[in-house]
């Protein structure tokens, strides 16, 4: 018998008439409805241990609300909700739902159970004492790990059982409001410090014939493979034990798929429950090194469509940015079955213009950094911390109108020195017939921020030009060597997509500049 915590006052258990979250695929487009109609998360990460104590999350959570951010992620442990086999203490999570409730956020939470980064620091006491029945991974000279081995069939039971327990909790205390948005299923998964787990029982795992649903799903999406797995697939046999078939990726595929299974159980156990939207994020490969510098059988670009074979309970594959090669993982990461989520990147002035990145390039549902509460532990997070708001204060109005111009090709990002030293100027084509030269006026300094921001297309003559540290010139592309004419000039903002003035700019102050304090114009020009 399970016994309950009694749920806060504030938190009501009704039926909703909210649909609930989820995510919708039309042809190669995403979109994630909340409350029936396209939503993008502008969010922030809290530390690991901020849910452990309720001052500390009130703190973080009260700097995404003065951020103007609408979601928060929150992480929850499986130690602390399962303390005693069976017996679950809800009230990180009640606590966590009111306080985001109280700020009007919504929730994104983060399942820390069998894998946190690669390894398996927050399972229960009861699983970490009982090496017998919860078995770990082996390196390959016979030394134990911490990780808990992804063959492990109690472990992957229990880590069910607890789950599905949380998702049964927060359907019975949050169906009516529908504060939580998604749940993250593990955090990182895979094993850190050894490409594969080598006890007896995976070694013989490893030389069995490579299942043939892999092979069959492998195989009818051959066209879309990520590289790394395209290049070992077309020289592969196609049949045969694990290094058979996968050569030099062939530890990295076997813990793949043995882990991406067992993250897989975990989520659809979740779902029976309350069929919330799950991702599983993402340790990004790191240079020249080899599986297991970061965490083996994660859903890095080398395991990505083993993770799609097995994962139908996961609908998003979701990668940690936290270097500067943004675009290129985004690119990788941004699929015909995988929308664009980023549920950490750096807290730092450099990875800001990203969210016009992840909305406007890759048509992405969601823009998160970690470690938000810097801001009120030091000088430094305040001041990456007032950055970040002067974005967020001028996309948050606008995330309706750029949810709706998504895959249109109307939306187009600003951004200094994107990738080849692009400092200075950059040009975009809008429309037929106009270009938009931009001229940068911040200067380019990767550790105090940088020019960024966006362009929307509202109409062939009519244009948002949104963000900081820039100058646009329109300039016809057909007919003589001129600008556009501009017909108006008008600072203000959107509500529920209705665009509200608060300044019509001429004579002087007419001209397309957005200064250092992220501005928001829309612009009308003759055609």
């Amino acid at each position: 018998m399970c016994g309950l915590l009694l749920v806060l006052p504030v938190l009501g258990g009704a039926q909703s008439t909210k649909p609930i979250p989820a995510i919708q695929k039309n042809g190669d487009s995403y979109r994630l409805l909340v409350d029936g109609a396209p939503y993008l998360m502008l969010g922030g990460q809290v530390h690991n241990s901020d849910t452990s104590n309720d001052d500390d999350l009130n703190k973080a959570l009260d700097v995404l609300a003065s951020w103007h951010s609408n979601t928060a992620e929150v992480p929850i442990y499986w130690e602390a909700i399962e303390p005693k086999e069976g017996q679950f203490d809800f009230s990180s999570v009640d606590l966590a739902i009111e306080a985001a409730r109280k700020r009007e956020l919504h929730l994104v939470f983060l399942w820390f159970g069998t894998w946190k980064n690669g390894e398996s620091h927050y399972v229960p006491e009861w699983v970490k004492r009982d090496k017998q029945k919860y078995t770990r991974v082996q390196g390959s000279h016979g030394e134990e790990t911490e990780i808990v081995s992804p063959l492990c069939h109690a472990a992957m039971e229990a880590d069910s059982r607890a789950f599905a327990a949380v998702m049964r909790h927060i359907k019975s205390v949050d169906e009516a409001q529908r504060t939580v948005l998604m749940m993250q299923v593990e955090n990182e998964p895979g094993q850190l410090g050894t490409d594969r787990d080598y006890s007896d029982a995976a070694n013989r795992e490893f030389n069995q014939p490579v299942p043939k649903e892999l092979l069959s799903s492998l195989e009818s999406h051959h066209q879309q493979l990520a590289a790394p797995m395209a290049r070992v697939w077309s020289k592969s046999t196609k049949a045969g034990n694990w290094k058979q078939v996968f050569d030099d990726l062939a530890p990295e595929t076997f813990s793949a798929w043995m882990i991406s299974n067992y993250v897989n159980t975990v989520a659809g156990a979740g779902k029976h429950e309350y069929p919330l939207p799950m991702y599983v994020n993402v340790w990004l490969i790191e240079g020249v090194e080899r599986a297991g510098r970061w965490p083996s059988g994660g859903a890095t670009v080398n395991a990505f469509d083993v993770w799609k074979a097995a994962g139908s309970s996961i609908d998003v594959l979701a990668p940690d940015i936290y270097y500067p090669k943004f675009y290129d993982v985004a690119v990788q990461y941004t699929r015909p079955d995988n929308p664009l989520f980023v549920p950490e990147t750096n807290f730092n002035p450099y990875f800001i213009g990203f969210a016009y990145t992840t909305f406007g390039q890759f048509n992405g549902i969601g823009f998160s950094p970690f470690g938000i509460d810097d801001v009120v532990r030091n000088t430094t997070g305040a001041a990456i911390g007032a950055g970040f708001e002067d974005t967020y204060r001028i996309l948050r109005p606008m995330l309706p109108t750029i949810a709706r111009y998504q895959f249109t090709g109307k939306l187009h990002p600003v951004l200094q020195g994107l990738g080849n030293g692009e400092d200075w100027k950059q040009s975009i084509r809008v429309g037929d017939g106009l270009a938009a030269n931009i001229d940068f006026t911040a200067s380019f300094d990767p550790a105090k921020g940088r020019a960024s921001g966006m362009i929307i297309e509202l109409a062939p003559d009519d244009f948002v030009v949104m963000g900081t540290g820039f100058d646009v010139t329109f300039r016809e592309l057909d007919g003589p060597l001129r600008d556009a004419q501009l017909i108006s000039i008008e600072e203000g903002t959107f509500q529920e997509q209705k665009w509200i003035p608060s300044r019509r700019l001429n004579g002087d102050e007419r001209h397309v500049s957005l200064p250092e304090r992220a501005t928001i114009l829309r612009v009308r020009v003759a055609r």
